[in-house]
Formats: C-alpha cells, sequence, structure tokens
C-alpha cells in the first residue's frame, strides 16, 4: 500500500509546516503537498495526487471559499477534507456540511490534536470503497470533462424575440429534463432577461467580473452567488444594471464566465444583442447550438442572410446553426413560403405572432408555462424536442396534451382583474 498523501491548501506556508511536523511522527509516514489556492488543487491532485487528505486553512473560511470546497469535494468525493480555521466560518451549518469536512480545528491548534484528526482522516479516506473509482476519474485521460452544453440566441436585428426565446428554451430544457439550467445575459448594455421574467437580481455579470480575486478565483466555484432563480428553478446571470459597465466586460471575460457557466449547469442559455460584435463572437465560440432569429419582415430576412453568410465566413459549423421565423402573421406583405424558400436549410421553428407571449412577459412567466396549448407554445415545443434526452421527450408530449392548461392560464381565466 502507497503511503498516505496530504494536500495542504492554504496561503500561508505556516500551517503546511505543522503538518509536515505531525506528519513524520506517521507511520508509514504521509507526504505532505502544499498549494496556496483552491485554482490550483487540480494542478496539484493531477500532479501529485490522488490525496488521501485535504487540510484547508484559515484563508478559504469566506463563504467563497466554503464553496470552492464544496465544488473540491465533489470532484474528489474519496479525500478526507479536515477545515483548520482561526474561527467560526461566518456561514450556515449547512454550507459548512456541504463541504464534506470530517472535523474542525480551531487555530492554533495543538499538534496532538492535529495528530489525531489526520490519523482519522487517514483512516476514513482509506475505508471509502469509492477512492478507486475517485482516482481513476480523476486520471483517466480518456474521460471527456462534465460540461454543460451552451445554447446561444441571437439575430442581426432587434425586436426579433431572442430573450423571448432564450427564456422559454431554458424554461422548456430544465422543465422536462429536471437538469440545471442557467440564462446569461449577454445584452450587456440593454439586457431584459431580468425584466423578462420579473426578477429582482441582487448581482449581475459585472459584479462577478469585479472580483479583486478575479485572476485567482474559479469562477465556477462562485457563480451560484451570483445568480438569482426564477419560480420554474432556472438560474439567471444577469446583464449590469449600469449599460456604462459593458465597456469593462472583454471577450476573455465572457469566455471565462460561459466556461464556468457549463462547468456548473448543464444547460446554459445564452442571450446576444443584435450585433456582431467581439463579445458576442466569443459567446459564439463558445456555443454547441446556434438559434439565430428573424421576424417577417423585409429587413430583417434580409439581414438573416448576410448574417448566416458572415458566420460562414467565421467557419462557424453550419450544422450547428438553427433558424427561428418569428412573429409570423398572414396578409403582411411577405409569406411565409416566400422566406423559406430563401434558406434551402430550414426552419427549425415558425412561430405565429401571439397575444399570449405579451401577456406571459407581463406577468414574468415563460409562455410554455403560461399557455402550454397554444399555437405559439406547440409550435415552438415542437422545435425544441429534438434537444430532450430519448426519456424525457414522452414526458414533454403528454404535457403538451389537449387538456393540459398552464397555471398561469388558470388564473388569467378565473381572474378577470387581471385579465382586464
Amino acid at each position: 500500500m502507497r503511503n498516505p498523501k496530504i494536500l495542504v491548501l492554504e496561503k500561508d506556508e505556516s500551517l503546511a509546516d505543522q503538518v509536515r511536523g505531525v506528519a513524520s511522527e506517521l507511520r508509514p509516514r504521509p507526504e505532505v503537498v502544499a498549494c496556496d489556492r483552491a485554482t490550483g488543487v487540480e494542478d496539484a491532485v493531477n500532479a501529485d495526487g490522488p490525496f488521501d487528505v485535504m487540510i484547508a486553512g484559515p484563508s478559504l473560511s469566506t463563504k467563497s471559499g466554503l464553496s470552492a470546497l464544496q465544488a473540491i469535494h465533489e470532484e474528489t468525493p474519496a479525500t478526507s477534507l479536515v477545515l483548520a480555521f482561526a474561527k467560526r466560518p461566518d456561514a450556515t451549518l449547512r454550507e459548512i456540511i456541504r463541504t464534506g469536512a470530517m472535523d474542525l480545528l480551531q487555530l492554533p491548534v495543538a499538534d496532538k490534536n492535529l495528530h489525531d484528526s489526520v490519523v482519522r482522516a487517514v483512516a476514513l479516506s482509506r475505508n471509502r470503497p469509492a477512492e478507486a473509482a475517485a482516482t481513476a476519474a480523476v486520471h483517466s485521460p480518456d474521460k471527456p470533462a462534465n460540461r454543460g452544453t451552451v445554447f446561444t440566441v441571437s439575430s442581426a436585428t432587434g425586436g426579433c424575440g431572442k430573450t423571448f426565446y432564450a427564456t422559454n428554451l431554458a424554461y422548456y430544457l430544465h422543465q422536462y429534463t429536471g437538469k440545471r439550467t442557467c440564462i446569461v445575459d449577454l445584452d450587456l448594455q440593454f439586457g431584459e432577461v431580468s425584466t423578462a421574467l420579473r426578477l429582482r437580481p441582487r448581482f449581475t455579470i459585472s459584479d462577478i467580473l469585479s472580483r479583486e480575486d478575479i485572476d485567482e478565483v474559479d469562477l465556477s466555484a462562485h457563480i451560484d452567488e451570483y445568480v438569482v432563480t426564477h419560480d420554474s428553478g432556472v438560474k439567471v446571470l444577469p446583464a449590469p444594471k449600469d449599460p456604462s459597465d459593458a465597456d469593462r466586460i472583454h471577450p476573455v471575460d465572457v469566455q471565462r464566465v460561459i466556461e464556468a457557466a457549463r462547468a456548473k449547469f448543464d444547460y446554459v442559455v445564452v442571450d446576444t444583442p443584435a450585433a456582431l460584435t467581439e463579445i458576442v463572437l466569443a459567446a459564439f465560440d463558445m456555443s454547441d447550438e446556434l438559434y439565430v432569429m428573424a421576424t417577417l419582415d423585409l429587413p430583417s430576412v434580409r439581414h438573416m442572410g448576410v448574417f448566416l453568410n458572415t458566420l460562414e465566413k467565421l467557419k462557424i459549423p453550419s450544422d450547428n446553426v438553427k433558424l427561428i421565423l418569428n412573429k409570423a402573421e398572414r396578409d403582411v406583405g411577405l409569406d411565409v413560403d416566400q422566406v423559406t424558400r430563401l434558406f434551402p436549410q430550414g426552419f427549425t421553428s415558425v412561430l405565429p405572432y401571439a397575444k399570449e407571449v405579451t401577456k406571459s412577459v407581463n406577468v414574468g412567466t415563460p409562455v410554455l408555462a403560461f399557455a402550454p396549448t397554444a399555437d405559439v407554445s406547440r409550435r415552438m415545443a415542437a422545435g425544441m424536442s429534438p434537444l430532450l434526452p430519448e426519456a424525457s421527450r414522452g414526458k414533454a408530449l403528454e404535457a403538451e396534451g389537449p387538456n393540459r392548461r398552464g397555471l398561469f392560464s388558470r388564473m388569467f381565466h378565473r381572474s378577470p382583474s387581471i385579465a382586464s
């Protein structure tokens, strides 16, 4: 059996020195590795792991530090965690428990107490049957990273319904899979996701990117602190409250945020402004699926064509691009058939102009939840259903049955004061 390995996670070397002194008395003698930041844990594990024990020092006693430890625990569950803090963290007991810590030591700690804690931690780690599986998961070069799928919604002109489609797509994916879903609002000057869902966010994307430790911290361990949750369960990382904050956000920042979101969530839906800026192109580079929207009017259709030609020049794979025609009406001088002939790749959905959409926005609920049997909802759901895992499609089809009416639709039906 190999000698135990201990990882000490703390900026101050004094804790690692004390652990080394205690470890020298143990047999077999553990190897002690020091790491001065949470973002370096993965590198340490790959270089020197797996570790039997991780001892986290006082610099990790903040809420963000505890969140980072929780993420580390989820990635390396076979490693026993010991918290060595100077004072009790300003956090709830639940937040401490979620780190998976098996012991909490108060610094300064006597050598005997530290010794006893290390012995228990090593024994607990060695007795965990999941150790072998966890070790293989960390070191297997063939295992793909557990990253969420990114869907980006875009258009060449404003007013095409990007936010409408993004919020409904996020709701649909979360509703019928139960998986973690987040919307990232990249319309940095005039983002409307929070308004469309009637949310009052405390933080925005500019707040997470304004952290003093932004160059060192793993954003995926902290993104939950900055999102706001809609009643449907969908999370939202809002656009800045002040449009001037957009000037301080760069393409590399966008890539970091999306990468953090896809590390934390199963589905990430990105809402963008109607422009091909460097910010938007950075989002395109991170996307698995790209939706391009237009409305049934000549300028919008023409600009969609120019937009698609530009994407082709940028070497964005056409297989990943889906077209949505929104607000389709009759007798407006342009027929749907005329438009579809211009785009041989076809439209994933052709959505009618519908008053249910306006009502759903006014109550802060995606129309798929507000009026699931409306024509616009049925057409949209039909276009989204191929995105679902096979096991979830039956649930979605059942929910779209003719007798189902949404919660908010029933509220409208019962309450004339709301409907008026």
